[in-house]
């Protein structure tokens, strides 16, 4: 129904179109959902990453939960502008992975599929599905997941108290709404805002938390950094192609205190015809005399490149370790740091001297919010089952966790004078801004081997395994990959490649 607004003089046939909605998503989005949420559990089960093992995925359904927020299925599925609800990965995953991991029914999808291709008039498989395999009903069954992830859950969090104080900086918002890529400029705290009410924008926060709108924003960027010696805020940002998603492109941009407008320091790849690759991750060095950024290749390579920030000109490149992917960057001294990810996970790595070297070994965890503070370097990681603020000693390699909150946080940064250690975390109205004192932080040192154990993950990789014992299943099989084709289109221009013989632009329409 809210997807039809509607007059009292509309009434009638607006409540009619809002029914048959309501009747047509409570039977078809299931399907939908359990598509994706099984498609997140074979990346989960099958690797030792995925995204049931990251602490973001499911973390809003954590505080909701704590909360009393158990609404129905479909509630979660349809959302609201009143209230948030995270993607049908998410819930997909919650609810499949649930499944399996409280019945021990990996055969779920399977079932439902053939059941689909028996009886294709039967538009409610998986509630038949569900009803065969955990004896329960589909709402049923979904409440049950959730009152047990929220038991475990709860576990965790008292396993992992006591938790430092926070003071909330921004005001609970009237609809939902995520601040994130915190960094000080001056005496200034700037973020990107987004939410029900605005796409994002870069925002000024005051010391009373009020804040001013001060641009418009993309939305796919990197963290902000901050150069006070060039007083302007940098960020790379991505430039979808309006149809070819494999024209993206990429620039860094930035804003200049005292200024109007954003502005662009690099030129698009298709302006560059010497150089068919994207700059992404900028970051300072002490001096500000120099740009630190990734730059990825057509070949798939990924090179650590230097940018002059005032002109924007490429000073020198040099390839990544071999088999590392190059993500973030950050400066001690002349030495460049560089997170980067492998078959073994993320990772941490030194550039000095012409040469490659690992500060820190690469494990299944998220490591991002890569920056510098002082000689250290401080990140945050999921380790723990949340995203928490640590600080690692390059060249000791020791690493201390700093902070212990109940959902975690992201986007840390230290106040200008020093005194607070803000950061953004998961509330039910978004990704509200916090502060807690440096005197109040953890100081822990760490076994960054140690990791978190996720239930459901794990469930679902048992299962998986066992289900290939079962078969048989040896050592992966060679996969043939032929030489590429060149892709024409005039022999292909009549083939319908979608539901309808057009192009449309969904985000136009959208906005």
């Amino acid at each position: 129904q809210m997807q039809f607004g509607m007059t009292k003089a509309q009434k009638p046939i607006g409540w009619f179109f809002g029914e048959m909605w309501n009747i047509l998503a409570s039977l078809v989005y299931p399907g939908l959902s359990n598509i994706e949420g099984d498609a997140v559990i074979a990346e989960t089960a099958l690797t030792n990453s995925g995204r049931g093992r990251t602490a973001d995925f499911l973390n809003y359904y954590r505080v909701a939960f704590d909360n009393g927020d158990f609404r129905r299925w479909d509630q979660w599925r349809l959302g609201s502008q009143r209230r948030y609800a995270p993607d049908h990965y998410a819930l997909g995953y919650l609810t499949i992975g649930g499944f399996r991991y409280m019945h021990d029914c990996p055969q779920f999808m399977k079932e439902g599929y053939e059941l689909s291709a028996r009886r294709p008039y039967n538009l409610a498989a998986f509630y038949t599905t569900t009803k065969k395999l955990t004896g329960k009903k589909f709402e049923a069954a979904f409440q049950e997941v959730s009152r047990t992830m929220h038991g475990i859950w709860k576990a965790e969090a008292d396993a992992r108290a006591p938790f430092i104080p926070m003071e909330p900086v921004t005001e609970d918002p009237r609809l939902y709404a995520d601040y994130k890529g915190l960094t000080f400029l001056g005496d200034g705290l700037y973020s990107i805002k987004s939410g029900h009410e605005t796409s994002p924008v870069l925002v000024r926060i005051g010391e009373d938390g009020k804040e001013k709108v001060i641009s418009r924003f993309a939305y796919q960027t990197s963290r902000l950094k901050a150069s006070e010696v060039q007083g302007r805020l940098y960020w790379s940002e991505t430039l979808t192609d309006e149809r070819w998603s494999l024209k993206s492109d990429s620039k860094i941009r930035y804003f200049e205190v005292g200024k109007k407008g954003k502005k662009s320091l690099t030129s698009s790849r298709h302006s560059r015809p010497d150089r068919e690759s994207l700059l992404y991750n900028p970051a300072l060095s002490p001096s500000g005399g120099m740009m630190a950024t990734v730059e990825y290749r057509v070949d798939g390579s990924s090179s650590l490149t230097a940018v002059d920030p005032v002109g924007g000109d490429i000073r020198w490149s040099v390839k990544g370790p071999s088999g590392v992917q190059l993500i973030e960057t950050a400066w001690i001294g002349d030495d460049v740091l560089v997170t980067g990810i492998t078959d073994e996970g993320y990772g941490i790595y030194r550039y000095s001297g012409g040469r490659w070297s690992v500060v820190l070994e690469p494990q299944p965890v998220m490591v991002k919010d890569f920056q510098t503070y002082g000689d250290e370097i401080m990140f945050t990681s999921d380790r723990t089952g949340v995203n928490e603020m640590y600080q690692l000693d390059p060249a000791s390699g020791i690493v201390r966790q700093r902070t212990s909150l109940r959902y975690g946080a992201s986007d840390f940064q230290y106040s200008s004078d020093g005194k607070y250690l803000l950061y953004s975390s998961q509330t039910l109205g978004g990704m509200r801004i916090f502060r807690t004192p440096v005197d109040s932080l953890l100081d822990r040192t760490v076994d960054f081997s140690q990791l978190h154990k996720y239930p459901i993950a794990e469930k679902v990789t048992q299962q998986e395994k066992e289900y290939a014992v079962s078969k048989g299943a040896g050592e992966p099989l060679s996969v043939n990959i032929s030489e590429p084709k060149r892709y024409r289109k005039v022999p292909h221009m009549i083939g319908l490649h979608s539901w309808a013989p057009v192009y449309v632009n969904v985000d136009r329409i959208m906005n």
